[in-house]
């Protein structure tokens, strides 16, 4: 019978290129380990995050949404003379009306909310008076 001879174990060592290698050697030291009730905490926080306040439909919200794909005249006008339809979260609401009306089967109305969703983001992103210089372009 033979002497067995021990196996060699390998080790295999995993190296990170990083950007800054100064910033890592400088750095050695682990933050601490985080607490339950710090764990609690974030939980706690996270579930606020999830109560968002779900942007309001607003009578003139909703009449908005009902005019016509492809109406942007009507859309303008009727900005013009509701200034309420441009505020904070109305795309949001109409983009939660027409998700609603989606499910509920409604596509041409989902279709509308969805379009007159758009129109308000454009002029959004075109600055102060981006709504007027969305429409006279």
């Amino acid at each position: 019978m033979g002497v067995s001879k021990p196996k060699k174990q390998k080790t295999t060592t995993v190296e990170y290129e990083v950007l800054n290698p100064k910033s890592v050697a400088s750095s050695s030291t682990a933050p601490p380990p985080a607490s339950e009730e710090d764990e609690v905490e974030e939980e706690e926080e996270d579930e606020d995050e999830d109560d968002d306040i779900v942007p309001e439909m607003t009578p003139v919200i909703a009449e908005f949404s009902k005019l016509p794909l492809g109406g942007f005249q009507k859309s303008w006008d009727f900005i013009k003379s509701h200034r309420d339809v441009v505020v904070p979260g109305a795309s949001d609401a109409l983009l939660i009306a027409g998700y609603r009306a989606q499910r509920e089967g409604k596509n041409n109305y989902a279709k509308q909310c969805v379009h007159q969703s758009l129109l308000l983001q454009y002029g959004e992103k075109l600055g102060k008076d981006g709504i007027s210089v969305f429409f006279n372009k």
